[in-house]
């Protein structure tokens, strides 16, 4: 749990206090299903009086053992997340459900920066911009030369639409 006091900070009207950190994946209760990260979790930011609120403002950094979406390779990929969130008092009115509150002027950052880490993880990683991808056809590594398949076939659904075309 990363939990960080903000008595001094409510103080002042605009009171702010920088922190930095490294975390083990465990210490934000991340599993490896949940992202296969290695080493690390470096977190920087401030957390701000902003009146009736406190404002956390982050960076989140970790590498994370991914699978290229496109040629299916095991590849390494720095992930960062940005964490902009609020906290309310527990004794505030008319929060949201899923809002973040703080009591007794301790503010818990460790459930906004899991959700910004895991949040922040792409659908399709590639492993690089340009991957070439597999063969649809033989299955070989585009990436590594051209295997010589013909992969101009067009779908037998759509052949009656290249009558069009040719008129």
């Amino acid at each position: 749990m990363i939990k960080i006091n903000v008595a001094e900070i409510k103080k002042r009207l605009v009171g702010k206090k920088d922190f930095s950190y490294e975390l083990k994946p465990a210490e934000l209760n991340i599993t490896e299903a949940d992202l296969p990260l290695t080493g690390t979790v470096t977190v920087k930011g401030t957390i701000s009086n902003a009146g009736d609120v406190l404002l956390l403002e982050a960076m989140v950094e970790a590498m994370v053992n991914r699978t290229c979406g496109r040629c299916l390779k095991a590849f390494t990929g720095k992930s960062t997340a940005e964490v902009l969130e609020k906290f309310y008092p527990a004794s505030a009115e008319n929060i949201e459900n899923d809002a973040f509150i703080y009591e007794s002027d301790i503010v818990d950052l460790m459930e906004p920066i899991r959700e910004s880490l895991l949040l922040a993880e792409p659908l399709q990683a590639l492993c690089r911009i340009d991957c070439q991808g597999l063969c649809p056809v033989c299955g070989a590594d585009r990436n590594k030369g051209d295997c010589g398949c013909d992969t101009t076939t067009v779908d037998p659904r759509l052949a009656a639409l290249k009558q069009f075309i040719k008129n």
